[in-house]
């Protein structure tokens, strides 16, 4: 560490170099986190489903995509991702780096939420499901006014600790291109030669967001989660890391 280099971090111009990074990781991780969610229960509800057409389709994409490194995934939208629209948009369509990105990270966390979401509804009482029968309700209405509303309580610590990955996953987006808080920090290092400095101040802020991120699931999952139902979302967590 050279002493010499942390006068620098007293120039507002470099803090908000890194902030403009931080915004873009903030902007990339919410967006993968919106567009993953309705993805992730469509392919949760078909795993569930009893018509093999719609579980087997399911199973294979939330196994195979979780399978695979976040990194693979970012890196083939930033090099496919133009030529796989351009039959929708036009020949001359270019897929912004943002969203390839986005995209990249959505398609996994999908598969992730997926699971969180199917183990947030087997974790309730079958009695539930029964009761709603027994009034006359069919499976749609069933899964839409009593299972969903219930399951999703429950699923709310985990989602938030998927978004806290997220918000890590998203310094692998720097490889295509996209200038968010670790690439910035990288662009700062390699004009001043100081990357021991400029790294200790990168991971400070993504420790601070991830921790008070964490800190929030934790009291989520102490204050709503049953135990029962939080052991059952747990191991899909710890299965996911596993993998």
């Amino acid at each position: 560490m050279r002493p010499d280099t942390w006068p620098m971090f007293l120039n507002p111009a470099i803090w908000g170099f890194l902030f403009e990074g931080l915004r873009e990781t903030i902007y990339i991780a919410l967006a993968s986190v919106a567009v993953s969610f309705p993805v992730g229960l469509l392919f949760a509800l078909g795993r569930l489903s009893r018509r093999r057409w719609m579980r087997w389709p399911s199973t294979f994409y939330i196994e195979g995509v979780r399978a695979l490194p976040v990194l693979l995934l970012i890196a083939y939208f930033g090099i496919k991702g133009s030529a796989l629209f351009r039959p929708i948009f036009g020949q001359d369509f270019e897929l912004p780096l943002f969203w390839a990105g986005v995209l990249g990270l959505s398609m996994y966390t999908s598969a992730v939420l997926a699971e969180i979401i199917r183990a947030g509804i087997v974790s309730l009482p079958r009695g539930q499901s029964e009761a709603a029968r027994a009034l006359g309700l069919s499976h749609a209405q069933t899964m839409r006014s009593v299972i969903l509303p219930q399951a999703l309580r429950l699923m709310v610590p985990a989602m938030m600790a998927q978004l806290t990955t997220v918000i890590k996953d998203t310094s692998l987006v720097g490889t295509i291109g996209v200038f968010e808080l670790l690439r910035q920090g990288r662009t700062i290092y390699t004009q001043f030669f100081n990357p021991v400095e400029v790294l200790l101040i990168v991971a400070t802020v993504y420790f601070v967001i991830c921790f008070a991120l964490s800190r929030a699931s934790r009291r989520f999952e102490l204050g709503y989660t049953p135990r029962a139902a939080r052991i059952k979302i747990q191991d899909i967590a710890l299965r996911d890391q596993a993998a």
